[in-house]
């Protein structure tokens, strides 16, 4: 959902997306068969870690296959869409959604055969993706974020869309 918010393209078919239907684990699987079609292009998957864990194992596909797919875990260490559920509509009863425990994905994309770079600030992310670009394999960039950051404009349950919001309505 973020990428769909903030990426900016100019050429039809160069974003999948499973629309936001909830098919967590979705990106992988495509990112691999985007540049199995497209050998000559850069493809990024851009997941939460939520999403990231439903299939990461693939990246050890990536790898096998030396297909060069670049993996970005936007890592809150909670189901990050359910979350924002959660405390705006639910008075922050948290249920099942917090993930805050030792899994590092840095170490799980080199267990399974790729590069693992962690990103802990805004300024690190634009050479982590220039080093991920340039070595030609598959690679995870781990970005660590808030678990309160938040995806706008969304829509309360139930609601119209012309009633979207965004965190401007909300202060």
């Amino acid at each position: 959902m973020w990428e769909a918010q903030y990426y900016k393209y100019s050429k039809p078919r160069t974003l999948l997306s499973s629309g936001g239907l909830g098919t967590m684990g979705y990106g992988v699987g495509a990112a691999i068969g985007a540049k199995v079609a497209n050998p000559d292009k850069t493809v990024i998957n851009i997941a939460g870690d939520g999403c990231f864990r439903m299939n990461m194992n693939e990246i050890a596909t990536a790898a096998r296959y030396n297909i060069p797919i670049i993996e970005v875990v936007i890592n809150n260490h909670v189901l990050g869409m359910v979350r924002q559920w959660q405390t705006l509509f639910y008075d922050k009863r948290y249920s099942a959604t917090i993930l805050n425990d030792k899994v590092d994905f840095v170490k799980v994309a080199e267990a399974l055969g790729a590069v693992g770079i962690r990103v802990e600030k805004k300024e690190e992310m634009g050479p982590a993706l220039e080093k991920a670009i340039s070595l030609g394999r598959p690679v995870v960039i781990d970005c660590q974020i808030d678990c309160d950051d938040k995806v706008f404009p969304m829509v309360a349950p139930g609601a119209a869309i012309s009633t979207a919001f965004d965190q401007d309505d909300l202060d």
